[in-house]
């Protein structure tokens, strides 16, 4: 491993000691590149839900910036990073997420809502649902398929420090209370990742989910060489010269999310306005404090005072 270093003044490419560019997989077009690989997201997958032989993924489907054709504001619709579709009928989508802003948690919903609805409307197109007898298809008319939404974020969103993943679920709220909850139902979950938690919890690489989190959040120079075959072609798909131009230039374009940007620029915009009011707030109190003091040193009586500042 080497320090990630960075002589182009392209953000997403670091550059080795000898002089080999490598694409950073932190941003969502460069995190499509990584995972272009059915290998990879297999691997991923299995890594992050911590799946045993029995359980872990075998065969999947996938595609990218997968659309979501149910109506949005503005006829725009949402799409989904990384949309997975399993041999067994498992759906899940997977985000790369830089910056945590104020609706994130918002967003985070949307999109698992998408994710459901899109996964039961491919359910029962599947081959498994048609293949069914026509009164256990009737039976099973409201039954969701495995939904899992994966979300890596790349800025704390954790409220704790002291893990890097959490799995979120339904409870009961009373469960909850009373110290016994367990998830209503395993079928709709959430993985998240805190990247900047697990660089600082998860030293070095031990373990293969070790090995992907640390090539998304620190770049391919902070990971250790390897000889694994899916480690070694993920590595090599992120080399600058492999990407071809055209691509590479089609990625600029489309670097960052248009949407997510704008959120961020009229949040600190409408948090400057807020702050700018109150400080006239807090200007106007402070010179109306003084007038007051000034007019009791007079012997003003108080009901006249509050009456005098009324008048603007």
């Amino acid at each position: 491993m080497s320090d990630n270093t960075n002589h182009s003044t392209k953000n997403y490419i670091v550059t080795n000691e000898q002089g080999e560019e490598f694409l950073l997989p932190k941003y969502a077009a460069t995190f499509r590149i990584l995972m272009d690989d059915k290998d990879t997201i297999r691997d991923v997958l299995n890594s992050l839900l911590q799946l045993d032989r029995d359980h872990e993924i075998v065969d999947l489907e996938y595609e990218f910036e997968k659309p979501i054709d149910i109506f949005m504001p503005e006829n725009d619709p949402a799409r989904l990073d990384v949309w997975v579709h399993t041999r067994d009928n498992r759906y899940l989508n997977v985000e790369m997420q830089n910056k945590v802003h104020a609706f994130f948690f918002d967003r985070m919903q949307l999109y698992n809502s998408y994710l459901t609805l899109r996964g039961k409307y491919e359910f029962n197109r599947s081959d498994y649902f048609m293949g069914l007898p026509e009164e256990e298809r009737k039976y099973r008319y409201y039954e969701l398929p495995e939904t899992v939404s994966i979300w890596l974020c790349n800025d704390s969103v954790l409220r704790t420090k002291d893990i890097y993943k959490d799995v979120w679920s339904t409870y009961s709220e009373h469960e909850v209370k009373s110290g016994n909850a367990l998830p209503i139902s395993r079928k709709n979950r959430y993985i998240i990742v805190d990247l900047p938690n697990f660089v600082k919890l998860r030293k070095g690489v031990k373990t293969r989910e070790d090995f992907w989190l640390r090539l998304i959040s620190r770049g391919p120079l902070q990971v250790p060489e390897t000889v694994d075959p899916i480690f070694a072609n993920a590595l090599d798909r992120l080399r600058v010269s492999r990407v071809n131009p055209e691509l590479l230039k089609a990625l600029e374009a489309n670097m960052f999310d248009h949407h997510e940007y704008e959120v961020l620029e009229a949040e600190a915009y409408l948090k400057g306005q807020a702050n700018g009011a109150r400080q006239e707030r807090e200007k106007n109190e402070a010179r109306d404090s003084k007038r007051a003091d000034f007019l009791r040193s007079q012997n003003v009586p108080d009901n006249v005072i509050a009456a005098m500042l009324a008048l603007k």
